[in-house]
């Protein structure tokens, strides 16, 4: 007895794990018994179908999530051959809780009792209809990020350019700037030149006009002298 009781806890233990597990699941997980009524759904199970409250879908027949015309052209068929197999996926229609149909990607795994006869399915569904979007939105966003770069790579080379440009143009200010130096050092050196020559022409036209004063003041006493010698002779 003992024994029994702890392999039921056990059970129950590894169920409410894989519970934990569904839980976390990207994709929809449902689990059905033999006459396809629920027995657990996880909550992506019901996003993807439309529903707020997993709970609710409990005790439900799978057959809700698709329309008659679906269970009679797809489904069943495909709960059938699954059963057969053990094991079968492939793309399956659904329907929301507003009617509207969704393509996913079902895969669905036989439950099998201790006499080998299936007692229930568990059943993996994904919306592809979601995956395209996501599939579009990523086309759409590596498409921007492309013309993003695109762009950046465009204002690099204009950086580029306009940073060799200002390369250019400060090496022929430097060079204007060490042209100007030249220049005016030369031009120093002119004006040192013409204040030494405009000195040296100074200087001499001092001696010029010390020289014509002197001589002028010779001629005056010679005149003078001239004079006076005739003045003596009268007498």
């Amino acid at each position: 007895m003992d024994t029994m009781v702890a392999e039921v806890k056990r059970v129950e233990q590894t169920i409410r794990n894989l519970t934990v597990v569904a839980e976390q699941a990207a994709e929809g997980i449902a689990v059905a018994d033999r006459d396809g009524n629920l027995r657990f759904v996880n909550t992506a199970w019901a996003k993807i179908h439309g529903y707020t409250n997993r709970t609710e879908l409990v005790g439900k027949p799978i057959s809700m999530f698709h329309t008659e015309e679906q269970m009679r052209r797809d489904v069943s068929g495909f709960i059938k051959e699954a059963k057969h197999r053990g094991r079968l996926e492939g793309p399956i229609w659904h329907m929301r809780s507003d009617g509207a149909a969704f393509a996913t990607q079902t895969k669905m795994i036989a439950l099998k009792d201790w006499q080998d006869n299936v007692a229930g399915l568990i059943v993996f569904a994904t919306d592809i209809d979601a995956i395209s979007q996501a599939e579009g939105l990523l086309r759409q966003r590596t498409a921007e990020l492309k013309t993003a770069n695109a762009q950046l790579q465009n204002k690099t080379t204009e950086i580029q350019r306009l940073q060799s440009e200002l390369y250019r143009c400060r090496s022929e200010l430097e060079q204007q700037r060490a042209e100007l130096n030249i220049a005016h050092e030369e031009l120093q050196k002119q004006l040192a030149e013409r204040e030494r020559v405009e000195s040296e022409s100074r200087q001499y036209c001092d001696g010029v006009e010390r020289q014509i004063t002197e001589l002028a003041a010779a001629i005056n006493k010679v005149v003078q002298f001239a004079e006076s010698g005739t003045q003596l002779a009268y007498h």
